[in-house]
């Protein structure tokens, strides 16, 4: 749909990623005019997923959590959602340069190989209660502190870190919010998550036909460079156009980018550092020997993602190696890149079945952590943080609800919501 450029839209959606486009939806919905506008040629922020060789890979290592914000806000919207478990079954943890059977689930745990009887009783008993502890009074409380007071034994507070790491992504344990890090780990272990066929891209063209139809404007022509005015008399400035807006919800970027945009202050501070990783894509002839290998004594994680997701043609495959980074992590990309490929070669990566790889240096996993400091989720910035009548903030640091993607639509589905009860 083209629009003349003095339009006034109800509102103006800043970014095209899972926020934008959840917050697109919702207003369209409710026969709200809406232009997302986003400089990078086309929607998906870094939900995209690419071609490696003929082989897709995601931004990352992308799973959609099963009984997350995203799966319920895709139903409620008619967005298919498509995709397999990881594999469990025959999963190891690298421990002491070894690969130790991992099984999955907490009675499962009893038979690895990683722990003593006396261990494997005592992290067993934990997470089985996992989904009963009330998160609440640890969400002042750092994972750090948390683990030093439910263990002693080193084996068992590196298996509990580890798999803290695997399900909020981060390595921050003395910043992190013991009672979020225990939200999307109890999450994780219930309900688990999906690996998505044809990756997180169909979800990014479902959400954005669906807009379409509903009569949204997309513009990619410019990125934004100012939120200007005040609603309901908007001017969203961009590097090629200046258009009018009632109000705005900028859902690009991460706090600093929310800052520069809407003026605001001390955003990033109360979102916390971002979480990021290396990641080391491989496009395979074939699976390797071992599908999932979780680092128990260093921040490593490696997955078959394809299959069971359907991303490689045939019977070959597509594998994410990754070293989750702490927020003062400095090591030199070409070290992370060289653990990666011994991680992989431990997996059972062959240089012989190797088709195509790509290194991220340093991929942002999510724009903040929930910090301890802060209150955990409650603490971090809210969809009004940028302080503007008619101006809002969305995006996976915005919000009391869930992580990553969860948090992302969380937020953009609440800040279409707050936007519809203005006239």
């Amino acid at each position: 749909m083209d629009t003349p450029s003095n339009h006034t839209f109800d509102t103006a959606v800043i970014g095209a990623g899972l926020a934008g486009l959840t917050a697109a939806n919702r207003l369209a919905d409710a026969r709200r005019s809406v232009v997302v506008l986003d400089g990078l040629g086309a929607p998906g922020g870094r939900a995209r997923t690419s071609l490696l060789g003929d082989h897709l890979v995601n931004q990352g290592p992308h799973a959609l959590y099963v009984d997350g914000h995203a799966r319920r806000a895709f139903r409620k919207l008619g967005i298919p959602v498509e995709g397999e478990a990881p594999p469990t079954r025959g999963t190891r943890g690298l421990y002491d340069d070894r690969l130790h059977l991992l099984p999955a689930g907490p009675v499962s745990l009893l038979r690895t190989s990683l722990l003593s009887p006396v261990e494997k009783l005592a992290v067993g008993a934990l997470l089985a209660r996992l989904p009963r502890i009330d998160p609440v009074p640890l969400d002042e409380v750092t994972v750090a502190d948390w683990l030093d007071s439910v263990t002693a034994r080193p084996a068992v507070h590196d298996l509990l870190a580890a798999l803290i790491r695997l399900a909020t992504y981060a390595d921050c344990p003395e910043m992190f919010s013991a009672g979020a890090a225990i939200r999307q780990l109890s999450m994780a272990l219930s309900d688990g998550v999906l690996y998505l066929h044809g990756g997180w891209q169909e979800l990014v063209d479902a959400l954005t036909a669906r807009a379409e139809a509903a009569g949204v404007v997309f513009r990619h022509n410019g990125s934004v460079t100012g939120v200007l005015g005040d609603a309901p008399h908007l001017t969203i400035r961009t590097a090629t156009e200046d258009l009018s807006a009632r109000t705005a919800i900028v859902a690009t970027g991460g706090p600093e980018t929310a800052e520069r945009l809407a003026g605001a202050t001390g955003l990033a501070r109360a979102a916390g550092p971002p979480v990021r990783a290396a990641v080391l894509d491989l496009a395979l002839e074939r699976p390797p020997d071992h599908r999932f290998v979780l680092g128990i004594d260093r921040p490593v994680y490696f997955s078959v993602h394809g299959p069971p997701a359907r991303l490689a043609p045939g019977d070959q495959a597509i594998a994410c190696a990754a070293r989750y980074l702490h927020p003062d992590d400095d090591d030199p990309s070409d070290v992370n890149r060289a653990t990666l490929e011994d991680l992989a070669a431990t997996c059972g990566v062959q240089a012989s079945t190797l088709l195509a790889d790509r290194f991220l240096k340093t991929m942002t996993v999510a724009h903040g952590i929930p910090l301890a400091a802060q209150g955990g989720l409650a603490g971090r910035p809210g969809i009004e943080a940028a302080g503007r009548p008619g101006v809002l903030v969305a995006g996976d640091w915005v919000g009391p609800e869930g992580m990553l993607a969860d948090a992302a639509v969380a937020s953009g589905w609440a800040a279409a919501d707050a936007l519809l009860v203005i006239p």
